[in-house]
């Protein structure tokens, strides 16, 4: 315990080395407020992370202090083969903000070992306020990387980014959530020409039955150029 303790102060001392006090003055007027926020640059965060060894103990501990730049580190320390499934869907839980929510989908979640069934379960969850933008999220992380999704999640990621975009009396999509099903149908258009043309398709077909409002044509104008730019 006291060499972790020993860790978090050096991990500090660093931190407050790189402090940039206009970025966390900013944050704090956009609504963005932590018990401490060093305003480091995610750059120099990582930088920092790679000074110190993957540990599920360290990152812990980093996790449960409301620090912005200790959350960020916590996704880079935490093994991503140790994380249990239970403890993931925790974290997700405890998200305080959408910054964090990428920082975990990008450096931890999309390398889960489970991270299929884990964002299966995640996309059913409509209670938790970043369950389905974090599914989201990790699985545009993945389409980035060249990943694939099994014939059940990715049917799974086709019904609900579009059931995302659809406002209805029983469902209602939070506003980074909808983003976050936007990124990922870009990253899986991008892939390849066959799937872009699914997209483009099948929003088409989605369009037909939900009516075409002007959001929704702007988001297929959006898709639209976004896979001619890429091909």
């Amino acid at each position: 315990m006291e060499n972790l303790q020993d860790e978090i102060r050096e991990i500090r001392k660093q931190l407050r080395l790189a402090m940039n006090g206009v970025i966390s003055t900013s944050m704090r007027e956009k609504g963005i407020v932590y018990k401490l926020n060093f305003g480091v640059p995610y750059p120099e965060i990582r930088e920092i992370a790679r000074n110190h060894k993957p540990s599920g103990e360290l990152a812990a501990a980093l996790w449960r202090e409301d620090i912005r730049e200790f959350k960020i580190l916590a996704t880079f320390l935490q093994p991503a083969e140790t994380l249990l499934p239970d403890e993931a869907k925790r974290w997700v839980k405890e998200i305080p903000y959408l910054e964090i929510a990428e920082h975990c989908c990008r450096n931890l979640f999309v390398h889960l070992p489970y991270m299929e069934d884990f964002t299966f379960d995640l996309i059913m969850d409509k209670e938790n306020e970043f369950a389905r933008t974090v599914a989201f999220l990790t699985w545009a992380e993945n389409f980035k990387r060249g990943g694939s999704l099994s014939t059940v999640v990715l049917e799974s990621f086709w019904v609900e980014t579009l059931r995302s975009l659809a406002e209805t009396e029983d469902f209602k999509a939070t506003l980074k959530e909808k983003q976050a099903s936007i990124l990922a149908m870009k990253f899986y258009g991008r892939q390849s020409e066959k799937n872009s043309k699914k997209i483009l398709s099948g929003f088409k077909e989605f369009q037909e039955v939900t009516g075409n409002t002007p959001e929704l044509q702007e988001i297929y104008n959006e898709l639209k150029f976004e896979f001619e730019y890429y091909r």
